[in-house]
């Protein structure tokens, strides 16, 4: 039963995270660029235990992620490969239906050595307290630091997405106006357009079923990308 539990996790501005998503940020200020997150239990019966995985770093000038805070502590110059909490701690148990507290956090501080700085990070579920097995639902994303965005003074996409499998309709709630590009997987632009500030409503029907490449981008040049399944 646990291991087919799901949890969303969504940022402070109530903006869910979805598997694939870049977050990106033009400064190295940690008040600018730390990403709290909140972890909620989708499961009304049964308890989840999570930990999250540091999983690549690239173009930066340390492998280390400078701090990642979750429930329990904060762990600072983290190397890739490590889960948080380690394998020597309690996961997080969440209850059912329940959202972790306020606190938790991702900052990094790495300028890179030109380009972009990635930084991807994996929730998992775990099958206990002291479980090291992996199993049930996963979401990866970047943790971007994007020096251009500091030269222009663009700030991150303010938005959030439903579900990221859908059928005919992708919808979509929009907190400022932002440019939307629709890519396949070859890179081909299919589709784009302009939506405002509300829940907006774009139809997918006419395109065929598979994964394709979305990315919004707001006034200030800022951009977020997420992938998102067409049955």
């Amino acid at each position: 039963m646990t291991a087919q539990a799901q949890f969303t996790v969504k940022d402070d501005n109530g903006n869910i995270i979805n598997d694939g998503d870049i977050i990106e940020y033009g400064s190295l200020d940690q008040s600018l660029s730390e990403l709290q997150f909140f972890v909620t239990n989708d499961n009304t019966s049964e308890p989840i235990f999570s930990r999250i995985e540091y999983v690549s770093k690239t173009n930066g000038t340390t492998s280390v992620f400078e701090e990642l805070c979750y429930e329990v502590e904060c762990f600072f110059a983290v190397p890739v490969g490590t889960f948080i909490p380690p394998a020597h701690y309690e996961a997080i148990e969440i209850a059912p239906g329940r959202t972790t507290g306020i606190g938790n956090h991702f900052y990094d501080n790495d300028p890179g050595n030109g380009g972009n700085v990635d930084s991807v990070f994996t929730f998992r579920q775990f099958d206990g307290l002291t479980g090291t097995n992996s199993s049930g639902h996963t979401l990866t994303f970047t943790y971007r630091y994007n020096p251009l965005l500091s030269v222009n003074g663009n700030t991150k996409v303010n938005l959030s997405l439903h579900t990221t499998l859908v059928s005919d309709y992708l919808t979509i709630d929009v907190n400022e106006p932002v440019q939307m590009t629709v890519y396949d997987l070859q890179g081909r632009l299919v589709k784009h357009g302009n939506l405002q500030i509300g829940q907006q409503v774009v139809n997918v029907s006419d395109l065929s079923s598979n994964v394709y490449v979305v990315q919004f981008k707001n006034e200030g040049g800022a951009t977020k990308t997420s992938k998102v399944i067409i049955r």
